[in-house]
């Protein structure tokens, strides 16, 4: 099985999300029904209720670096495994005109559309 990967740039816009929102919880990586494939991909700030019952129970699995957690919803899981978390910056030259977070897929499990946060298993 593959894991879930999450690059460099991407953990320093999370680190700069929470240090800016004074928030130190970390996140939540998951998946939820809808969107134009399927499913979407979703990575939340953690609500400190929730961030007490994740901490609290040993299913979720937990990826960070020195500064920031991603926690993994255990129900997605299954179908996350394999993507890549990103973050690309805005620059017209390359094609991107907004700054945001992106989500690559495993070809070899899942497709997706254009939209960049819809995606499908294949079974």
């Amino acid at each position: 099985m593959n894991s879930i990967q999450i690059t460099k740039n991407a953990w320093k816009k999370l680190s700069q999300i929470l240090h800016k929102t004074n928030h130190n919880r970390g996140f939540l990586y998951s998946a939820s029904s809808g969107g134009c494939n399927g499913f979407n991909f979703e990575l939340n700030l953690l609500e400190k209720k929730l961030h007490n019952e994740i901490t609290q129970k040993k299913f979720y699995t937990m990826i960070q670096n020195q500064t920031t957690k991603v926690y993994i919803d255990p129900v997605s899981e299954m179908y996350l495994l394999g993507t890549t978390i990103d973050y690309v910056s805005e620059d017209f030259s390359k094609g991107e005109f907004e700054s945001k977070f992106k989500f690559i897929i495993n070809k070899d499990t899942m497709t997706s559309c254009g939209c960049g946060i819809s995606f499908s298993p294949k079974y």
